[in-house]
């Protein structure tokens, strides 16, 4: 009767106690991070390392250029606690990414990192935030990650930087990035076990019911997608085409896309395209295939030998749009 009515307590002071909310000062929070975010922002990069951070009873504050709303890049809009005239010491700084090529060539945005980075203890990167930061030069001769679309575009024009794709966050001491949207979660809760230990940092975590590992964990950069190899030919499609993609799934070993199609070509005609370009190409050894709404090659790669590529097309009727999907396995 005892333990029932102590568990009734604990619970009604956990109720009773509102969370703080970090953008409010608090004299005794362990540190304060400044969050940089723009027009065309991805909402889980700065969000979800928001709700790490104040979790762990930091202030935390949003600074954007000018201290004006910003539009994120799903249409939402978000109210600015500071610009970067007025914005508080930072110890640390988080970059997030989304629509960053506005913010990666602004002067003022740049200029206000290096000036920042200086002081803070951590910079932190989310996803293509990485972009931002190496044109502020903030990660000139340093490993770096970042989105895994954009590997080849971060790797092309940063050729100082150290690309790293089989890590969710890479940590160079002062300056962490992290990979692509939810990867902000986890290079957030290294930051926080970092400054307050590994045992709060897995607390919070288990707080927000979110399984985080210390030790990585998950990469997207590691998907059996990496391998993947098209035709190096421009296609040939008549004009009105459009490919979609509508889905893709899969692990290290097998990746799964389906794409919806909308073009004067049937499906048979579109694959018959497609294997004329694969044949075209040195590369790829064309697979033969006993349908005319199938096609698939097999070439080799550097790391894990051969894989093949499967493209199945669903019948259609004239006029209408029809799936391809396309399967990426391994050659045993």
């Amino acid at each position: 009767m005892l333990y029932r009515l102590f568990l009734s307590l604990l619970g009604a002071i956990a109720l009773a106690s509102p969370a703080r909310a970090a953008h409010m000062m608090h004299a005794d929070a362990e540190a304060t991070v400044a969050i940089l975010i723009f027009d065309g922002v991805q909402i889980i990069d700065f969000a979800a390392p928001y709700e790490v951070f104040g979790q762990a009873h930091f202030n935390v504050y949003t600074v954007s250029a000018d201290g004006k709303p910003v539009t994120t890049a799903m249409g939402l809009n978000v109210v600015v606690d500071h610009g970067f005239a007025d914005a508080p010491a930072a110890d640390i700084v988080l970059v997030p990414g989304g629509e960053v090529d506005a913010a990666r060539r602004d002067a003022s945005t740049l200029d206000w990192l290096r000036e920042r980075s200086v002081p803070a203890g951590e910079v932190l990167s989310v996803c293509t935030g990485a972009f931002i930061l190496a044109d502020a030069g903030l990660l000139d001769g340093k490993r770096a990650t970042t989105f895994h679309n954009a590997f080849s575009s971060f790797e092309r024009e940063y050729p100082s930087v150290t690309l790293v794709t089989d890590q969710r966050w890479v940590d160079n001491g002062k300056v962490i990035t992290s990979a692509g949207l939810a990867s902000g979660i986890d290079a957030a809760l290294h930051v926080v076990a970092r400054r307050l230990g590994e045992r709060r940092a897995r607390a919070i975590a288990l707080h927000l019911e979110y399984d985080w590992s210390p030790h990585q964990g998950f990469v997207r950069g590691l998907m059996a997608d990496r391998y993947l190899r098209m035709p190096e030919q421009d296609p040939d499609f008549p004009e009105g085409t459009r490919i979609r993609k509508e889905l893709e799934l899969g692990d290290e070993e097998r990746w799964e896309i389906d794409y919806r199609v909308e073009s004067p070509l049937g499906p048979e005609e579109l694959l018959a395209r497609i294997t004329a370009m694969a044949r075209a190409d040195d590369g790829l050894t064309v697979l033969e295939q006993d349908s005319a709404l199938a096609t698939g090659w097999r070439y080799e790669t550097k790391q894990t030998g051969q894989w093949q590529l499967l493209l199945r097309a669903e019948a259609s009727k004239p006029g209408e749009s029809y799936r391809v999907t396309a399967i990426l396995e391994p050659v045993d």
